[in-house]
């Protein structure tokens, strides 16, 4: 019996044994999503272990990033060009409870992964630096590059209205909560004379300042569609 037939044989074997009466497909639930918010775009599968369950989980992903250089007048005579490189790829992992069995409200909680994340600015300036006393030519400013790295595996609770499955066909959910990011490292490096400032010596100074910035609060709407009957 050749491969083709055989796959043929089981699908009708398959279809025959869910078409008999008394015998329920499996009650599993799936759900395709789009998701839209402070976090970005991106999509969304949701999962239902049974219908009414009063836990269900979805698995998500978002994106959203920032590139376009501006410039920043310091004074009359300094000017700051900075090339911003700001990216979030957010792998998102979420457990629903329901706590009524009859309304879409729930708790959530779980993980985020940050995927190739990136928080930095590439700073130059075509005027040079002019403050007080101080004065550096154009030529010996360089280029001076300031990065943020937060934990790349984040925890996160929130609430929201919604099934990760909907009960009909189409379904909407509304979801606010807070990552918690861990407190910021930051990586600071100059190719000029900044270099042989103390600025560089301020960078653990600057760190402690930050220690409060740990919290990324959260809003995303979505629209889902219910694969399976």
């Amino acid at each position: 019996m050749n491969t083709r037939l055989l796959v043929l044989l089981l699908g009708t074997l398959g279809t025959s044994a869910f078409a008999q009466p008394g015998i329920d497909p499996p009650s599993r639930k799936f759900s395709v999503g789009i998701l839209g918010g402070t976090l970005g775009y991106g999509a969304e599968l949701g999962y239902s272990p049974r219908e009414q369950s009063s836990w269900q989980f979805r698995l998500g992903f978002t994106h959203i990033g920032y590139k376009k250089p501006f410039d920043v007048d310091v004074n009359d005579d300094s000017k700051l060009h900075l090339s911003p490189l700001v990216r979030m790829n957010l792998l998102q992992a979420h457990a629903d409870w329901f706590p009524f069995s009859r309304s879409s409200f729930r708790l959530t909680g779980g993980l985020g992964y940050q995927v190739s994340p990136s928080y930095a600015v590439l700073g130059s300036s075509d005027t040079g630096l002019k403050i007080d006393d101080i004065e550096i030519k154009p030529e010996d400013f360089g280029e001076v590059q300031l990065k943020l790295r937060w934990w790349q595996v984040t925890p996160h609770l929130g609430l929201g209205v919604g099934r990760a499955v909907p009960k009909n066909r189409f379904g909407a959910g509304f979801e606010l909560g807070c990552y918690y990011l861990g407190s910021p490292k930051i990586d600071f490096s100059t190719t000029g004379l900044l270099d042989a400032t103390t600025l560089p010596d301020q960078i653990p100074l600057i760190e402690h300042n930050m220690r409060n910035y740990s919290f990324l609060p959260y809003l995303l709407v979505s629209l889902k569609y219910r694969l399976t009957p």
